[in-house]
């Protein structure tokens, strides 16, 4: 009887992700939000930020695939996760918690080599999505995004109590302070895909726009890249 019951246990908590669909892998930071010495919105060397674009351009290089960051989370769609599997592990497991516990260590080690304050630690989740629902989280990413933007940029102001305060509502107050257009390139995540930083809404347009920071300004250029497997999740 008790084998029975943890084997169910473990059948519960174990998991098995698709080796076809596209595979999600969303990391957030313990108790960043809640830490004052941290600001999550400021880019510069060693930041929280920061490194967190370091970690997002490696990764996304590393197995071909797509992220977006947004405050202290970031979300990764790994179209191919047999690639991603084969380096996590030699036995090809695919169960959820196997995947977000080794992944979640590869990134713990590569962003706090960048993060110059305290070590950040990371809770680890994934799941299958199908590829025609991309766009649709991507969207919905986003929207989560800029409504954890901009609450935390008026706590950061001492703007608290918002009860039932409309999203459209807090982005009008936050654009009344003359610091928050530094963080409008923010607002509704970052997309990185192969190690580049795109443009969202270009993404959702079907285009594949480069963003690059040169002289703390933003500009756009066309890319180059291969659309033979890309294309299936656009």
């Amino acid at each position: 009887m008790w084998n029975n019951y943890f084997l169910q246990i473990r059948k519960k908590y174990s998991m098995r992700v698709s080796s076809k669909n596209p595979l999600i892998i969303n990391l957030d930071g313990k108790d960043v939000t809640k830490n004052n010495d941290i600001n999550i919105l400021e880019m510069y060397k060693g930041s929280f930020r920061y490194s967190m674009d370091k970690a997002a351009a490696f990764f996304t290089e590393k197995y071909n695939c797509l992220c977006i960051i947004g405050g202290d989370e970031i979300s990764f769609i790994i179209e191919n996760p047999i690639e991603l599997v084969n380096d996590l592990n030699s036995d090809n497991d695919m169960s959820s918690v196997e995947i977000s516990s080794m992944f979640s260590q590869y990134f713990f080690e590569y962003f706090n080599k960048f993060y110059e304050n305290d070590i950040i630690f990371f809770h680890g989740k994934c799941y299958s999505i199908n590829s025609d629902k991309i766009k649709s989280f991507i969207k919905y990413k986003s929207k989560l995004i800029v409504n954890l933007v901009t609450t935390y940029f008026l706590k950061k102001k001492d703007i608290h109590n918002f009860g039932n305060t409309k999203l459209s509502e807090k982005i009008k107050m936050c654009n009344e302070y003359i610091d928050y257009k530094k963080f409008s390139d923010i607002e509704n995540g970052i997309l990185y895909y192969k190690g580049k930083k795109i443009n969202l809404q270009n993404f959702l347009d079907d285009r594949i726009i480069e963003i690059e920071d040169i002289d703390n300004s933003v500009s756009s250029k066309n890319i180059e890249f291969d659309e033979t497997n890309f294309s299936d999740i656009l």
